[in-house]
C-alpha cells in the first residue's frame, strides 16, 4: 500500500504479491474545475470527501502536505485544515486479510457545521463494479426494503449497467457520468478486474439522516475511473468536534465477474 505526502489525505496504491495495482493512477489533467472551489486533482487512490456535495465545500483542493504517522499494524495520514475548515484524516489498521479503514473529519472553524463522511475509492476503467440492492431481508415480505437513488445526470439506458438478480453491475468503461447508489444495504461493494476483486465493507455509522436519499453505497464511472463510495450520517459538528466512518477493505484473486458476484452476494449482508 502507497500513501501520499503532498496531498491527501490519500491512499495512492494497493496491491497483492504479484498482482496489479488496483487503484486508479490519474493523470494532472484529470480534474474538477468549479468557480466556487477552483481546480480539484483527482490524483487516484483513496480520498474522502464531505457530503453533501457542495462544491465550495467538497471540492476543495487537498493539494497540501500531510502529516504520516506509522504504528504497529498501519498508519494515519492527516492533513491540515483546508478552506472548508475541515481536517481530514485517514487511519488504516492491517487485519489478517484484510485493511480496517477508519476516516475521521474534524470541524476546525470558528461556527457549527452539518456534515457526512464520503470516503471515495477510485478504480482503473476495464473492470465491473458490483453493488448488491435488495434480497437479504428477513422481516415483513409485504413491505418495500431498499431504496434505488439516480442522480440528473443518470441514464438507466446506459449500455454499460445490467441487473442480475440481487445486484445492479455496472461495466466500466469510458462514457458519459453514470451514478447509482442504494440503501440501506448494500453493507459491500465490489470491482472485479484483472484476475481480482475488491472488497469494500461499509460498516454503520449509527442513526440518523443520510445525504443522497440514503444511499449508503454508490457506484460512479466516466471517462478516466471508476469509483466505489460509502456514505456515513449527517451529524452537526460544533467547534473541534469530530466524526468517523469505516470501511473494511479486501483484496483477493478472482477469475471472473460470475465468482466476484458470488462471493459479494453469497456473504449476505455486512
Amino acid at each position: 500500500m502507497n500513501v501520499a505526502t503532498t496531498y491527501g489525505p490519500r491512499i495512492t496504491g494497493l496491491r497483492r504479491d504479484g498482482g496489479p495495482e488496483l487503484l486508479a493512477q490519474l493523470p494532472e489533467h484529470v480534474v474538477i474545475n468549479h468557480l466556487e472551489a477552483g481546480i480539484y486533482r483527482f490524483h487516484g487512490g483513496h480520498r474522502l470527501w464531505v457530503a453533501p456535495e457542495v462544491p465550495r465545500v467538497t471540492y476543495v483542493s487537498d493539494d497540501h502536505s500531510c502529516e504520516v504517522t506509522t504504528t504497529t499494524s498501519g498508519f494515519s495520514v492527516r492533513a491540515p485544515a483546508d478552506s472548508a475548515q475541515f481536517v481530514k484524516e485517514i487511519e488504516v489498521t492491517s487485519l489478517g486479510d484484510s485493511l480496517v479503514v477508519d476516516h475521521r473529519l474534524t470541524n476546525a472553524g470558528s461556527a457549527p457545521v452539518e456534515a457526512a463522511a464520503w470516503p471515495i475509492t477510485q478504480f482503473p476503467l476495464g473492470g465491473t463494479a458490483v453493488m448488491p440492492v435488495a434480497g437479504f431481508a428477513s422481516g415483513d415480505p409485504y413491505q418495500a426494503d431498499a431504496s434505488l437513488v439516480v442522480w440528473p445526470y443518470t441514464n438507466l439506458a446506459d449500455p454499460r449497467l445490467t441487473w442480475i438478480k440481487r445486484a445492479a453491475l455496472v461495466r466500466a468503461t469510458a462514457g458519459p457520468r453514470f451514478k447509482i447508489g442504494t440503501s440501506p444495504n448494500p453493507g459491500r461493494l465490489g470491482y472485479q478486474r484483472e484476475g481480482y476483486l475488491f472488497t469494500k465493507e461499509i460498516h454503520a455509522s449509527g442513526e440518523g439522516e443520510y445525504p443522497d436519499r440514503g444511499a449508503v453505497g454508490q457506484v460512479f464511472v466516466e471517462d478516466y475511473f471508476c469509483e466505489l463510495e460509502s456514505l456515513g450520517p449527517l451529524n452537526r459538528l460544533d467547534p473541534g468536534e469530530s466524526l468517523s466512518h469505516r470501511e473494511t477493505w479486501e483484496a483477493t484473486e478472482c477469475a471472473n465477474l460470475t465468482l466476484a458476484c458470488q462471493r459479494l452476494l453469497d456473504r449476505g449482508p455486512a
